[in-house]
């Protein structure tokens, strides 16, 4: 029963977006893909569309939903939008975009989390304080916690939000220090995040520590590293550490303890967690789109990478999403479907 209704909410959210796409025939916005990422089910993807604009048809972006392998593209209603009128800020600063239950988005710009119901309104997640540096959803999509600063380099606290409600849970780690890319955990109790002094030039860093989700409990997990990301079980913590001349991949215990290498050096972007928990996809330093086996350290390569923003694993952690610029075009970006068993990568979208 459950899957039949999963399969019923799909079917209409297709409804929904078609509708929407009738009206925008003409002129559709889903021309080229940002920011995928796949519905809970893995039979459809989300992503912000863009249609170049010119002299008689200004920039046109939205909010768009098509199949899996991208096509039957369609704009989700309340979305779309020019320079000069847009619910969301998609012209500027799309940032991140997660569908996180089957008729509920979240969109992050450069200032608010904004919750996108499937047919309805853009809605902003309760009271955001400042500009937002980035966010990250807890595995049940009920809580997301968020770096907010009123400028660039500025202290500010890392905020927990309440999904539903859009209530605050609480701040994490203080307004003297900046407290930057927060990972939640999976149960939604817990984050990981970096801190550092807003003099960063000057000032080394101060680490990665970690919180209840409510503020208590604050602890240094470790005093060099960046970017932590929980893992899906909630058991290790990934993140990355910058010897001199190089980058490491490293797992660490949520309570502490020695952290293990995965990868030795030359990681340069950490694109997550399969959800099964059993891998870890990066770019390393000859942009190389790979995967690592965290039991058996297996390396794969599996796409060459030329400015990659952005890769999203499937639910079934048999495949990536990866959007990037093509290399012999100035437009952004095409969208790549790459089987993490080694098989061919698909090129489902040419910018």
């Amino acid at each position: 029963m459950r899957r039949l209704a999963l399969i019923s909410v799909v079917v209409t959210i297709a409804a929904v977006a078609a509708g929407s796409g009738a009206a925008q025939q003409a002129a559709s916005p889903c021309a080229t893909i940002d920011l995928p990422t796949w519905s809970p089910d893995g039979q459809q993807i989300a992503y912000v569309g863009t249609r170049t604009g010119r002299r008689t048809h200004p920039i046109l972006r939205a909010i768009c939903v098509a199949n899996a392998d991208g096509t039957n593209a369609a704009p989700l209603p309340n979305t779309t939008c020019t320079r000069r009128q847009c619910p969301l800020d998609l012209i500027d600063s799309p940032t991140q975009l997660f569908w996180v239950r089957p008729n509920l988005l979240l969109y992050g710009d450069d200032f608010r989390i904004f919750k996108i119901p499937v047919g309805g309104k853009p809605q902003p997640l309760g009271h955001q304080p400042g500009s937002l540096e980035q966010f990250s959803v807890d595995a049940g999509g009920d809580r997301v916690a968020a770096g907010f600063t009123d400028c660039a380099q500025c202290a500010g606290p890392v905020t927990t939000l309440g999904v539903p409600s859009g209530q605050r849970v609480g701040k994490l780690g203080g307004a003297k220090l900046d407290n930057v890319k927060a990972s939640i955990s999976p149960d939604g109790t817990r984050v990981v995040f970096e801190r550092h002094y807003t003099d960063s030039h000057s000032n080394p860093a101060l680490g990665i520590w970690t919180a209840r989700a409510d503020g208590s409990h604050l602890r240094r997990l470790e005093r060099v590293g960046e970017a932590p990301l929980w893992s899906p079980a909630g058991d290790r913590i990934a993140y990355v550490g910058k010897p001199p001349g190089f980058s490491t991949l490293l797992l660490v215990s949520p309570g502490g303890g020695r952290s293990t290498t995965l990868v030795a050096h030359g990681v340069r972007a950490v694109f997550g967690w399969s959800p099964d928990g059993q891998k870890l996809a990066y770019e390393d330093s000859k942009n190389r789109l790979r995967v690592i086996d965290v039991q058996t350290r297996a390396v794969r390569n599996l796409l060459q990478l030329h400015f990659a923003p952005s890769a999203a694993w499937s639910p079934d952690s048999q495949q990536l999403l990866v959007n990037m610029w093509p290399k012999r075009h100035g437009c952004f970006y095409d969208m790549w479907r790459v089987p993490v068993d080694g098989s061919k990568p698909q090129l489902l979208r040419h910018c």
